[in-house]
């Protein structure tokens, strides 16, 4: 059976599976991720190759279209999750939901600018700015603290 595995390359569950016959397969439309343990590696692809992304290399993810673009500090990369499973498995004391369509790692930001109309501009660390929208304002800001 094939089935999309969102779990570390290293996690001993991938063995296990394979020894019962289930293999790692980026296009299957099935999806098995671990209940409430955050991963340490995103799966992204790059000019038809398949990396993984150390979630520390990433400043944000965002959704354009049906397209998922992962944005690190080494250039972007694309993946074919849905923006709500990659919120569901990244860390959440790193990551966070700015708008319907970006999730930032709140390592990244350089600067925050305030606009109007609640609304802040992040400046983050590989150049990218960030809108955090005002459906996110509140929430960006009870858990940065200003």
């Amino acid at each position: 059976m094939n089935i999309k595995l969102m779990l570390d390359p290293d996690d001993p569950m991938r063995a296990s599976l394979q020894n019962m016959g289930i293999t790692d397969d980026p296009e299957s439309e099935y999806l098995l991720i671990r209940r409430g343990a955050g991963v340490n590696y995103i799966a992204g692809k790059k000019d038809d190759q398949q990396f993984y992304l150390d979630v520390n290399d990433i400043c944000f993810i965002e959704s354009m279209g049906h397209d998922i673009i992962i944005h690190t500090t080494d250039g972007t990369y694309n993946s074919g999750e849905r923006l709500k499973a990659l919120e569901q498995v990244l860390p959440a004391d790193r990551f966070l939901r700015v708008s319907n369509s970006a999730i930032v790692n709140l390592k990244k930001i350089k600067r925050i600018e305030s606009s109007l109309l609640q609304k802040f501009i992040l400046h983050l660390t590989n150049g990218s700015k960030v809108d955090v929208t005002r459906s996110y304002y509140y929430i960006f800001r009870d858990r940065i603290g200003i």
